[in-house]
């Protein structure tokens, strides 16, 4: 059986790629914490690596929570390391594997409301998460495996069932909830989580691709036409909108930071597009249709 490899693989992406990835016929081992998964040792490591088709990781502490020092220090910290013990480890394969795919996100780009950010954007986004995008890029590109295969996905919020950025706000509308958030013209870019997994299948058959891809639908929409969608797909009347005021006194409530809410991201996939990869959910109404039904 061929070998897949995912690191952090226990949260919300990871569980739905092993999911996948074993529906296909491959063998997937999951490097995690957790008594039952790989663990982190360096030698561990390079034995599940060794002769897999594919290593994924995932791994970096949410940034889904207040951006205090602490957690700052955490969210850069978890990243540049799981990546630097990935690298290592596949340094020292005997047989490394084909293709090592290391997660990265939309938010390295600057906030845009009218203007589409491509891979070929040199003028970045300067604030904390855009930081962190670009040392946790660095890192991986420092990596010379002639052996292997280098991609990063710049991943935009992905939707799924049963979990992450959407059951909130799924709650939220059923509840009368679901209006635009503050102006609600700021940009949200997404992607389908079945897109995501095909995205990987894709670039593994192409073994001319490399670099930096941005993982994302080709239609993003504002804030407004998301919540609008989601109120239609789920057959509610309406939806109070949410003053900028209250997002951010409720982010502080919560735990989160407003600027998850508030920031546009206007991110689409042209090298994707280039390559030729056809998105099973281009538009966002064809996505929620098919993960609230």
């Amino acid at each position: 059986m061929k070998k897949i490899v995912i690191a952090g693989g226990t949260g919300f992406i990871g569980t739905f790629l092993n999911m996948r990835f074993r529906e296909m016929g491959y063998k997937v081992f999951i490097v995690s914490r957790n008594p039952e998964g790989i663990s982190w040792n360096p030698a561990d490591l390079t034995s599940a690596f060794e002769n897999a088709e594919l290593v994924v990781n995932l791994a970096g502490k949410s940034i889904n929570c207040r951006h205090t020092q602490a957690n700052k220090t955490a969210i850069l910290d978890s990243r540049i390391n799981s990546t630097s013990l990935i690298g290592n480890a596949i340094k020292a394969c005997k047989i490394p594997p084909k293709l090592w795919v290391n997660a990265s996100a939309t938010g390295i780009y600057k906030p845009s409301l009218s203007l589409p950010m491509t891979e070929d954007e040199d003028v970045l986004g300067t604030d904390f998460l855009s930081e962190v995008v670009s040392q946790w890029e660095k890192i991986f590109f420092d990596f010379q495996l002639p052996d292997t295969r280098q991609i990063t996905l710049r991943t935009s919020v992905v939707l799924g069932k049963d979990g992450g950025a959407l059951s909130p706000l799924v709650l939220l509308t059923r509840f009368g909830l679901g209006g635009k958030q503050a102006e609600g013209t700021q940009m949200f870019s997404w992607i389908h989580q079945e897109d995501y997994f095909r995205i990987l299948l894709f670039l593994m058959k192409n073994t001319d691709e490399r670099g930096i891809f941005n993982c994302t639908a080709p239609q993003p929409v504002s804030n407004k036409e998301f919540m609008l969608s989601l109120q239609q797909s789920l057959h509610v009347p309406f939806g109070i909108p949410a003053p900028r005021f209250v997002i951010e006194f409720a982010a502080k409530f919560i735990g989160t930071e407003p600027e998850l809410i508030l920031n546009s991201s206007y991110v689409i996939p042209k090298r994707l597009s280039v390559i030729g990869y056809q998105f099973r959910f281009p538009l966002i109404d064809k996505a929620l249709s098919d993960l609230l039904s």
